[in-house]
């Protein structure tokens, strides 16, 4: 007979001295929960025998107390891995074409289990993990530690609606398969090596040289399928241009190519769901709907299937101010949705995107919760700032003067020199303060994120 709660939880409070309570949970065989003991964090599991769940945790403590036995585990790679499989709500799944939902870089690892609690019962997924290689990089965190960090957060906090991780900014195969490997439910592809800008200078007359060296076949099939036509996507309409069309085609035929590859050879067939999302921005290179509809048109004619296409409103400011709702009503047409990479500080008007892709949206909001450990530590910790300013290359401010300002955006985006161990290396400090000010930090990360959510 399976143990009863009651009995399993005397049993955990005899064990450790404090049981955290929202992250008690059924397993086979027994039952499961974070605890804190005198050693630090650590994994709990209740059974009366061994089961295929505890043989597989490693780095373990065995106590016997009252007829059960109590397994204390630490929180290690391994032990993640363990209760991501048996412990399905722990474990990232893919958020699907449909529906609203916010992403979060935690570059610290600290605030995972503050964040899941602002979305139980609402209508928005969390996507805890958006990481990508440079952060991994510049962190010297790799892309599992990332994912353990968010499994532990979801665990902590008993959330049992569902979350994302995002492999974000990939660009080879051998960072597809591990990201594969490591269980992530978002593979964010970035093809803009692959988008020949060298086009751009080139005059009409030699990209129409350049374009009518393909075979006749492709050309000609090229222009009867753009030329002459109108595509209707929401109430707009896209033309083509015979020139136009011929340059859209040699500066993303290369990238069209490599996608089609990618997704064929990783992420056709997985066993699970996968969210694709495709990386278009590039510096100095605004995307124009036409070749945003031209790039949705070959690739859902090739059968590859899209979760979302991600712009950048840094370095897409223009060409989404003049031509946000065309770019959303071209998602839509497609059946993909949009995410917007640095929405929190880069995105005008997050609400005029939900409603222009119908709800059907993704806000990366990767730097508030760095920005909210920044703005704790301005307005507690004058020394821990000033240091942190001067890596960033920031004249520092108020804390209560940060958000809005040029020295917001330096430092959101200062972070992978303040943490990376080669220069600021500060993450230790930081690391250290918002441990010793956990509820302060907590009561931050709510605040913040839970304002840009009621905006939604």
């Amino acid at each position: 007979m399976a143990i009863k709660q009651v009995v399993a939880m005397n049993v955990l409070q005899e064990a450790a001295a404090e049981v955290i309570k929202a992250s008690v949970c059924a397993v086979d065989g027994g039952w499961l929960a974070l605890v804190n003991t005198e050693a630090g964090k650590r994994l709990a599991v209740v059974v009366d025998k061994e089961t295929a769940m505890t043989g597989m945790l490693k780095e373990t403590e065995l106590k016997e107390i009252a007829g059960s036995k109590v397994i204390l585990a630490a929180l290690n790679a391994n032990n993640a891995a363990v209760v991501r499989r048996f412990v399905k709500w722990a474990a990232p799944s893919a958020c699907g074409t449909r529906g609203t939902s916010v992403g979060f870089s935690d570059w610290l690892g600290c605030a995972d289990a503050f964040v899941v609690d602002l979305f139980a019962k609402r209508q928005i997924k969390p996507v805890l993990v958006d990481y990508t290689p440079e952060d991994s990089a510049a962190l010297q965190r790799n892309f599992l530690e990332a994912v353990d960090t968010a499994t532990w957060g979801v665990l902590e906090a008993g959330y049992k609606e569902g979350y994302g991780a995002n492999a974000a900014g990939l660009k080879s195969e051998e960072e597809i398969v591990k990201a594969l490997l490591y269980g992530y439910s978002m593979i964010g592809f970035d093809c803009s090596e692959k988008i020949n800008l060298a086009i751009e200078k080139l005059s009409d007359d030699e990209v129409e040289k350049r374009f009518y060296q393909f075979n006749e076949a492709f050309c000609a099939a090229v222009n009867a399928s753009y030329l002459n036509a109108e595509f209707k996507v929401g109430n707009n309409k896209i033309k083509f241009e015979e020139k136009e069309l011929h340059r859209i085609v040699l500066e993303y035929g290369e990238a069209i190519m490599h996608i089609q590859f990618i997704y064929n050879s990783y992420l056709k067939n997985t066993p699970w769901d996968i969210d694709f999302e495709l990386t278009l921005s590039k510096p100095g290179k605004l995307l124009t709907p036409q070749e945003h509809y031209l790039i949705a048109n070959e690739l859902e004619r090739n059968g590859i299937k899209l979760a979302a296409i991600c712009l950048d409103p840094l370095n897409e400011k223009e060409a989404l101010a003049d031509n946000l709702q065309l770019h959303c009503d071209i998602a839509s047409a497609f059946e993909y949705r949009l995410s917007f990479r640095n929405a929190e500080i880069g995105l005008s008007d997050p609400a005029a995107a939900l409603k222009y892709t119908k709800g059907k949206v993704h806000f990366k909001l990767n730097n508030i919760l760095w920005m909210s450990a920044v703005k704790l530590i301005a307005a507690t910790d004058a020394e821990l700032y000033a240091k942190l300013a001067s890596v960033a290359g920031v004249e520092p401010v108020a804390a209560d003067c940060i958000c809005g300002t040029d020295a917001c955006k330096a430092f959101a985006l200062s972070y992978s020199k303040v943490l990376n161990p080669k220069e600021g290396n500060l993450a230790a400090d930081i690391k250290a303060f918002l441990q010793a000010h956990k509820d302060a930090y907590a009561e931050a990360v709510r605040a913040n994120v839970g304002s840009y959510l009621k905006n939604l």
